[in-house]
């Protein structure tokens, strides 16, 4: 009896055990089903509409005045007094710095004095001069002593214009050591101070005419200057203001390139209005350059030339679309039509013509739907 007993409950765990391979292999097999991409494809759709195509290119620049002029020393000396500041506007020829004069005062009595001594030495040669050729003709002196006051009133002549022109360069100098604006506007960089040792071509001051006016310098990658073009229109963000958007104009693009990180890159210039005198010279911008623009045209989103059903190959230089067909064609739920496309911006393409027209929708996703199809 125990041993029957005994085979009763074997016979129980083998059923068990079996029950639950047999479960697991189930369990294996729906998953293995659920995972094998056999499920419904799943459609993502755009809507042709009309608007705006756009196609830019992303760069990053410096700005800077427009005109700005940079004021120089034009002598060696010593900064004695510095009259304005950063930001302060100024007139044109207003007094900016001097620098000390107190050499050149005394060069320039010394050598006022050696000039008026000439014109004196060279009013007696001339008074010899005349008298001595009143005694030649008489015969009373020789060729010779007519020839030497001759001489002597040319020495004199000559000395005096060399003491003129060095007066001159003095009196110069002298000037030179009053910096005075060369225009109206507003002081952007002082570079001395009082008791700077200063020389010639020295950059003293920056004086910006006007401020309202900025130009933004851009760097274009080689691959892109083809596309940039004199009257382009430009938007651009700085830092310090980054949910405003400022705008300009290409008024230059320059040929001859410069290396920036290694890249050869193309400079173009952008002019700009600052009338509320946000932006400053040096602000690094992130600008976009819009280089293609067609508006109120059809357009669909870029996508949709990118999705391209299994097994529709279309014609060599035809270009395709799928469009969504009615509730009713639910075996075949899109169709394809054949289009030209036009611009090709960032986000959308221009349709110039197909079979499509506006609030139709397209198909630019498709993937396969993961489901379990039987439940345990």
């Amino acid at each position: 009896m125990q041993i029957i007993d005994s085979l009763k409950n074997l016979a129980r765990r083998r059923v068990m055990l079996g029950i639950i391979v047999l479960g697991i292999c189930v369990l294996v097999f729906i998953l293995t089903r659920s995972c094998s991409g056999t499920g419904d494809m799943v459609y993502q759709y755009d809507t042709v509409s009309k608007g705006e195509v756009l196609k830019s290119i992303s760069v990053t620049g410096t700005l800077d005045v427009v005109n700005s002029i940079m004021v120089l020393s034009k002598i060696n000396g010593v900064v004695s007094q510095v009259l304005t500041d950063y930001n302060q506007r100024v007139g044109k020829y207003q007094l900016l710095a001097t620098i000390d004069s107190s050499e050149l005062d005394q060069q320039g009595m010394r050598v006022a004095a050696q000039l008026e001594r000439a014109r004196l030495d060279l009013e007696g040669a001339q008074m010899d001069l005349a008298t001595r050729k009143r005694l030649f003709g008489e015969n009373l002196i020789s060729q010779k002593d007519l020839e030497q006051a001759e001489l002597n009133f040319k020495k004199i002549q000559a000395a005096l214009q060399q003491f003129q022109i060095e007066y001159d360069i003095v009196m110069s100098n002298k000037g030179n050591t009053t910096i005075l604006s060369p225009t109206e506007g507003t002081v952007i960089s002082v570079d001395i101070r009082p008791m700077d040792v200063v020389t010639v071509s020295k950059k003293l001051f920056v004086v910006a005419a006007d401020l309202r006016k900025m130009s933004l310098t851009i760097n274009v990658d080689e691959s892109d200057i083809g596309k940039i073009q004199k009257g382009q229109k430009v938007t651009f963000t700085v830092s310090a203001y980054p949910n405003d958007t400022f705008e300009g104009k290409i008024d230059q693009v320059r040929f001859s390139p410069i290396t920036v990180g290694g890249l050869v890159v193309y400079q173009a210039v952008v002019n700009c209005d600052n009338n509320d005198l946000k932006l400053k010279p040096g602000m690094t911008a992130t600008a976009v350059v819009i280089v293609a623009q067609k508006k109120n045209v059809y357009r669909v989103a870029n996508q949709a030339f990118v999705v391209n059903p299994a097994g529709s190959e279309g014609e060599p230089g035809k270009k395709y679309l799928w469009k969504k067909q009615g509730a009713a064609m639910e075996a075949s739920p899109i169709k394809r039509v054949e289009v030209k496309p036009g611009l090709v911006g960032d986000s959308f393409t221009e349709i110039e013509s197909g079979q499509l027209k506006e609030g139709d929708e397209v198909l630019i996703r498709m993937d396969k739907k993961l489901k379990v199809k039987d439940k345990i």
